[in-house]
């Protein structure tokens, strides 16, 4: 009986090392999962309603927040991403989300996965932390006039496309901005 005590905790070390070697370790956000966050949030609902226009509100994207012109803005520019996803999954978190959205689980899911292993990239330091305030000020307001949107549409359809609209924007050019491959590992 010891011996097969002592096998089962042998085991269970070994399937707990081989859990934890298998985890990110490189403080990197995924590319593969953003781009399937994208995907299920686009195909989550139908186009945006045609009758949801009439009412439609205009807040400019903060095109500001991810400037990234040296290798040095990389860090601040990893922050913004990151708290672009924990932004995102706020207001995904509201109550009232369309009953008809598919896949809403996966998405959210695939967010926090990217969020909880990558909670390292807010321990990063970068050369100007002045840098990264301004980002985040400009991000912070965008995401709350989003947030003010859905609720003065009072949580209803119109409201929720006009949140997974912003979203599918905001995730497209995090995508885009990757041209040179310096922010995501390719793996996930």
């Amino acid at each position: 009986m010891a011996g097969l005590h002592a096998f089962t905790w042998l085991c269970t070390v070994i399937i707990c090392m081989a859990h934890v070697s298998s985890m990110p370790t490189t403080c990197r956000l995924q590319k593969r999962l953003m781009e399937r966050c994208h995907d299920i949030l686009e195909k989550m609902g139908d186009r945006f309603p045609l009758h949801c226009l009439e009412g439609n509100v205009l807040v400019p994207f903060p095109e500001a927040a991810f400037q990234f012109n040296t290798s040095q803005q990389a860090v601040a520019l990893e922050k913004t991403i990151y708290l672009t996803l924990t932004s995102i999954s706020s207001l995904f978190d509201e109550d009232g989300v369309p009953d008809q959205w598919k896949n809403l689980e996966d998405f959210q899911n695939i967010i926090y996965r990217q969020i909880e292993e990558n909670e390292c990239i807010m321990n990063k330091t970068q050369d100007s932390q002045e840098d990264f305030l301004r980002r985040e000020k400009v991000l912070k307001e965008y995401f709350n006039k989003i947030s003010a949107v859905l609720k003065e549409k009072n949580f209803q359809v119109c409201g929720w496309e006009f949140v997974r609209k912003e979203a599918l924007i905001t995730l497209q050019f995090i995508l885009n901005k990757d041209v040179e491959g310096v922010l995501f590992s390719s793996r996930g």
